[in-house]
């Protein structure tokens, strides 16, 4: 009987013992793989993209979300590949989590939209407008000519009596509005016909002159 207090000691000791090596256990193999939850930028985006500001939140929110990853790691035990639903802070957190991804997924792909645009020898100008309106490449260039020919004719007022070089800028930004009129640079009835018609399709007073209001729409 001398000897039971021995034993329960000796038990204690070996519960102890066997507490703390379960303890380090479970430490270990949270830490083992915690890289996993890095949310790392990819390669494969413009970091020459012409909204820098969105390109920085982008590489901020990459960090967020590998803290808030490791953290309902850490501290939780939530695997936030696995995870689904959770209680009070750690629900906030996984919320929070998803959130940020979606948003950050969503300048993800603008981004990588951008770099592809790059290798196609784009510059960051037209990526922009491809970007923002949607549109693509040769409906950009088509843009950049409805621009440059309202630049070139606004406040010439171009009727039958202007110059072949402002009436065939007319004549080509017509074309661009869907019209089928030959570019000659002579105010002829067809272009006439299509000027008159574009006037009054977009309310505008049918005048027989591409003033600058009538231009103006021209461009758009």
């Amino acid at each position: 009987m001398k000897s039971l207090p021995k034993i329960i000691f000796t038990v204690l000791i070996l519960l102890l013992i066997g507490t703390w090596t379960y303890h380090r256990y479970t430490q270990h193999e949270r830490y083992e793989n915690i890289s996993r939850f890095d949310y790392l930028p990819k390669d494969s985006i413009d970091y020459s993209y012409y909204d820098q500001p969105a390109l920085r939140i982008y590489l901020d929110n990459c960090t967020k979300l590998t803290d808030l990853a490791k953290t309902l790691w850490l501290k939780n035990g939530v695997d936030i590949y696995t995870a689904r639903t959770g209680y009070g802070e750690i629900q906030s957190k996984i919320n929070r989590y998803n959130s940020l991804l979606r948003y950050t997924k969503m300048i993800e792909v603008r981004l990588s939209e951008s770099k592809d645009l790059k290798d196609q020898g784009l510059a960051n100008d037209v990526i922009e407008v491809i970007l923002d309106k949607g549109i693509t490449v040769g409906a950009v260039e088509n843009e950049r000519d409805k621009m440059a020919a309202y630049e070139f004719l606004k406040g010439k007022n171009v009727s039958a009596r202007s110059p072949q070089n402002e009436i065939w800028e007319m004549q080509k930004l017509l074309n661009a509005n869907d019209y089928n009129i030959n570019i000659t640079g002579i105010y002829d009835a067809a272009t006439d016909s299509a000027l008159l018609d574009f006037q009054k399709s977009n309310n505008l007073f049918a005048s027989h002159v591409c003033d600058d209001v009538t231009l103006k729409k021209l461009a758009e």
